[in-house]
């Protein structure tokens, strides 16, 4: 099991940030302070990866779920992560934490190492190696999360990063 932390420019508000991948997934993101220098930070569910980095999880209830667990399982409290709905209407899990930028980092790791434990028994099942440029894609084009978006002259393409016509 490895967890890799990379990072980040996803976010205008954070001064910096990272995400974390693990299990061929972009599970988390950071962002520690923000651009008036404020410290502490929040991890978050990842809904959308970075050019380049890993697919997302798909389902972010699980996602978001197994945040909750695994926070527990570290000795917080599962009410410390809060659910909320982003912009495009897809389901994620946050919780702020207060420290220093190296105390973030570590606990975004332990985090994605811990929820890695959890979410790797289905990655099996639901990871489809092969389509996760076209996964980018829809995270970048969809408007609701789960609807198939129309690219042209009668293709569409479906969250699971399959085009049909």
């Amino acid at each position: 099991m490895t967890v890799a932390i990379y990072p980040s420019t996803k976010f205008n508000y954070a001064r910096e940030q990272y995400y974390a991948e693990a299990g061929g997934y972009t599970l988390l993101r950071l962002t520690c302070g923000n651009l008036e220098g404020k410290p502490g930070g929040a991890i978050k569910t990842a809904t959308a990866s970075d050019f380049g980095a890993a697919p997302v999880y798909r389902n972010q209830e699980e996602l978001t779920a197994t945040m909750r667990r695994s926070v527990s399982n570290l000795g917080g409290q599962g009410q410390d992560v809060s659910i909320d709905i982003d912009g495009k209407g897809r389901q994620f899990g946050e919780v702020a934490l207060s420290g220093s930028r190296d105390v973030l980092i570590e606990a975004l790791g332990e985090l994605a190492k811990e929820m890695e434990l959890h979410l790797g028994r289905s990655w099996k099942s639901t990871r489809d190696v092969g389509y996760n440029d076209l996964r980018n894609l829809y995270d970048d084009l969809s408007v609701v999360e789960g609807e198939p978006v129309y690219l042209s002259d009668g293709v569409y393409l479906d969250a699971d990063g399959h085009l049909f016509e």
